[in-house]
């Protein structure tokens, strides 16, 4: 009998595009208790059945796992840079946003608070944001012309020139854009990370956070009114979060001892060599993690580095690892600008902790501004902003965030599994991307590469010089 009459019952389709997505949340989680096809299921629904069964099942009893078959494209502009790096905090998620590398920003694009507008910081905050953007605009050309004359036309299209010339400008004069500059984001989530987001939303601190997820909450009412229901405050955040800071604040640190390492590998697996073989050798036996761990410990070093030369030597630059290397770990401590962190961050399959925004550590001036002789006007903006800051923070920290400007330093605390790690630096070192970040990766790597150098040879870098 041919392959294709053995199969011959099989059905893969798309569902009606017609359907709303909570008749979608119905079709796919009615599967479960019955045998009907899903186009037959989906027929059979109406808005009102539809609302009935995710009320009982999905608000009532909890089955959110159904809820992520809906899926929403949400687009946003003029939301501030500090408000993306929140909302892209939701890793189960797909974030497309306005470049700072090929984008020049307008004048007094930035948002303003209303808590620091209606306060006495008001003129504070309104001089720095408009003194930062005056000084953006001041350097672009200065910095655009000598971009021409480093980089002469050719014969190539003028436009692609135009943008390379572009992209390299911004580069330098996006260390002086605020965090408060606004932009625009392209969302996708699931209907259930979707309320998860907005819960958090609504729950955070600041005002602007508030105002997004009430506006996200709009369409959830619109497309899934029902499961819109369980929009709410998260009040375990609410509640926990200040009372730690709380007990933290009673703790007496030195604030004197504070570390400039830009990267910084505080804790990894120490067996990782034995650890990965294990893994690699597990799905290929029925005997238990242990008794194959054991055995490992008595292979030779040349035994484990066949076995992982195996697994990775026949990679090609678009194969991911495989899933083995995810029982790896490191976490590091990592001080960087806060333009490194914005496009760090969205490695989001990771676990992040991060600090706020502060003038705490200092800045970076990029090589070029000192080439170029414009030091001083840049250092003006730079004390501009954290003297601004400084002011604010006293009575609106959170807030104080906004008028922080790219060029200073944030601490953010990642563990990434080994093969995650593989896509990073990877990535994030290749030629063509910001040096803020190769340099952090290329020292992600060294560090990994000091403690396993084994499992840092099967990483592709691209190494500074």
């Amino acid at each position: 009998m041919g392959r294709n009459m053995a199969n011959n019952t099989r059905r893969i389709y798309q569902l009606d595009q017609n359907l709303t997505p909570e008749q979608r949340i119905v079709t796919f989680a009615k599967c479960s208790r019955s045998a009907e096809p899903f186009d037959k299921i989906a027929k059979e629904l109406t808005d009102e059945k539809a609302a009935k069964f995710n009320q009982r099942y999905v608000v009532a009893f909890g089955h959110l796992s159904v809820a992520e078959h809906a899926a929403f494209n949400i687009a946003m502009e003029d939301v501030s840079i500090l408000a993306t790096k929140i909302i892209e905090d939701n890793r189960l998620g797909s974030f497309t946003e306005r470049s700072t590398r090929y984008q020049v920003y307008d004048k007094n694009s930035y948002y303003k608070p209303d808590s620091i507008m209606n306060s006495k910081y008001a003129d504070v905050y309104g001089k720095a944001g408009n003194y930062l953007f005056e000084i953006y605009e001041k350097l672009y050309p200065i910095v655009c012309e000598d971009m021409k004359k480093n980089y002469p036309k050719t014969n190539d299209n003028i436009k692609t020139y135009d943008t390379m010339i572009k992209g390299k400008t911004c580069d330098v004069v996006r260390y002086i854009l605020p965090v408060a500059t606004l932009t625009s984001l392209g969302m996708t989530l699931n209907a259930r990370n979707l309320i998860y987001a907005i819960n958090k939303m609504i729950t955070s601190p600041l005002g602007e956070m508030q105002d997004i997820g009430n506006d996200l909450k709009k369409i959830a009412e619109k497309s899934i009114p029902t499961i819109a229901n369980m929009i709410k405050p998260i009040k375990y955040l609410a509640e926990t979060l200040p009372e730690l800071q709380k007990t933290v604040s009673r703790i007496s640190f030195n604030q004197t001892d504070i570390k400039q390492e830009p990267v910084t590998l505080v804790d990894y697996d120490v067996n990782a060599d034995d650890k990965l073989v294990t893994a690699l050798i597990y799905r290929f036996l029925s005997q238990s993690y242990e008794s194959i761990k054991n055995k490992v410990s008595k292979m030779s070093q040349i035994q484990k580095e066949d076995i992982i030369d195996q697994a990775l030597k026949n990679r090609s630059a678009m194969d991911q690892p495989l899933r083995e290397l995810e029982h790896i770990y490191y976490t590091f401590d990592i001080l960087m600008d806060y333009g490194a962190f914005r496009d760090i961050q969205r490695h989001r399959m990771c676990s992040q902790t991060n600090q706020l925004v502060t003038c705490d550590h200092g800045y970076e001036i990029p090589d070029k501004i000192r080439e170029l002789g414009v030091e001083k006007k840049y250092i003006s903006a730079m004390d501009t902003s954290r003297e601004a800051y400084e002011k604010i923070k006293k009575d609106f920290p959170q807030e104080a965030q906004y008028i922080v400007a790219f060029a200073y330093k944030k601490r953010t605390l990642f563990t990434w599994n080994l093969r995650e790690l593989h896509h990073f630096i990877s990535l994030r070192s290749r030629p063509a991307g910001h040096v803020s970040y190769r340099l952090i990766a290329n020292q992600v790597y060294d560090e990994l590469a000091k403690v396993h150098p084994l499992l840092a040879k099967y990483i592709n870098v691209v190494k500074i010089k």
